[in-house]
């Protein structure tokens, strides 16, 4: 599941219930044996793994863990009306790119972690906002390559090898002479792309993603990003991959067909690659044509606690508790998602999976979502970046201006005062 791009509705929602924060929680945290209880929500894929670890967290705190099921997004979506209304749970999960805006907006406890040794920068980066902690990081996530490992005996190491797939008659479109399925990439998507364009010196915001009146969509070197996007959709590429609403099921059906030798996609895809029972590999994309790294959208997912909790204490220590070393591995164990938490990480890498270890040296390279709310306007306004030069309707500079011009139109009308 992709977890960015969703649901940016609720920061404008947020906006208006944020005058209710004072009020209070009416929930009764006492449960039926005089214990106080703790609302721990996440989705139905979690209840096991929430079932496993929390009897060892009630028997230290004399707690008892009352588990909610709720889809991620949705429960993000309600905390800015149920949390003043008394109805939220205490903690629950949530993609990073929602945890700056949420806790802007008075909607999060912010927290004082003892173990913020047990993560990187970029992991604490990913839940702190104005210096405010509002999280414990749980999960990283970021694209990878994936390859077809009947068709190609190793991953490819540089763009250039991936060029040369395009001269393989093995992928050859019928349909459109001189085109090829040799290598493909949603590049029309801008959460795909991003990687390109910062490979190449390109980049959201400035002050490591916390400035919005510093855009570096447009720059040269995210302009050189677009012309060489555009010679892929040129000279090798189908007419179809220039279509944003149906270019993604087309890759997967090349790439489950056997006709495409390697596409760049995320760590979500790989239960349908295995359930086809596709020989495939994974790896860290390869190296532009620049001599840098691919630089994708570092994401995931992280533990977080409702300003509106009545429990506070026992909320941040449950945020602690469900992202150290054994639970953050206990985590990976039981969903192959890969640990933010560096020890578990480590541990995870040990195990030899091809996906876990590509994940783990993609994110090397990765650079984190901004989690600001003026990111909502970049999601938008660069939706058509990659597509107007593609398709011939606006030379690369032109495209990335008009893209980075609507962004700042938008963010002025939205979020300056």
């Amino acid at each position: 599941m992709i977890l960015v791009k969703k649901g940016f509705a609720l920061l404008a929602a947020s906006v208006l219930t944020f005058g209710l924060a004072a009020c209070s929680n009416s929930k009764d945290t006492a449960g039926a044996d005089g214990k106080k209880v703790l609302t721990v929500s996440v989705e139905e894929t979690y209840k096991d793994y929430i079932e496993s670890i929390k009897a060892k967290f009630e028997k230290e705190n004399d707690v008892t863990i009352k588990i909610v099921e709720k889809q991620m997004f949705e429960q993000l979506e309600a905390l800015p009306l149920d949390g003043p209304a008394g109805n939220a749970p205490d903690v629950m999960l949530a993609a990073y790119d929602r945890i700056g805006g949420l806790g802007q907006q008075g909607h999060l406890l912010d927290i004082k972690p003892s173990h913020t040794k047990s993560f990187g920068d970029k992991e604490m980066q990913q839940v702190t906002v104005d210096g405010k902690v509002y999280g414990m990081p749980l999960v990283i996530e970021t694209l990878v390559l994936y390859y077809n490992k009947d068709l190609l005996q190793t991953a490819p190491k540089t763009f250039k090898d991936l060029e040369k797939l395009t001269e393989d008659s093995r992928f050859a479109f019928a349909s459109e002479k001189g085109k090829s399925t040799g290598f493909l990439a949603k590049w029309t998507d801008f959460y795909m792309s991003y990687g390109l364009l910062a490979g190449y010196g390109g980049y959201v915001f400035g002050k490591n993603g916390t400035d919005p009146g510093d855009i570096g969509l447009n720059n040269k070197g995210a302009v050189e990003a677009v012309e060489y996007a555009e010679k892929w959709f040129k000279t090798y590429w189908p007419k179809g991959m220039q279509d944003n609403s149906s270019a993604d099921d087309f890759i997967q059906q090349m790439f489950l067909d056997g006709k495409a030798g390697a596409i760049i996609g995320g760590p979500w895809s790989a239960a349908n690659y295995k359930e086809a029972e596709l020989n495939y590999g994974v790896a860290p994309i390869p190296t532009l044509p620049n001599g840098e790294e691919y630089a994708p959208f570092a994401g995931g997912k992280g533990w977080i606690a409702s300003k509106y909790t009545k429990e506070p204490e026992l909320a941040e220590k449950w945020l602690e508790y469900a992202t150290n070393d054994a639970n953050a591995y206990a985590f990976y164990e039981d969903t192959n998602e890969v640990p933010a938490n560096t020890a578990a990480r480590k541990k995870a890498d040990g195990q030899k999976n091809e996906l876990t270890s590509a994940v783990i040296k993609q994110y090397e390279t990765a650079t984190p979502t901004p989690n600001i709310p003026e990111m909502a306007e970049v999601w938008t306004g660069a939706e058509s970046l990659i597509f107007d030069a593609a398709s011939g309707k606006k030379a690369a500079q032109t495209s990335a201006n008009d893209a980075v011009n609507v962004i700042k139109e938008n963010i002025k009308e939205k979020y300056v005062k």
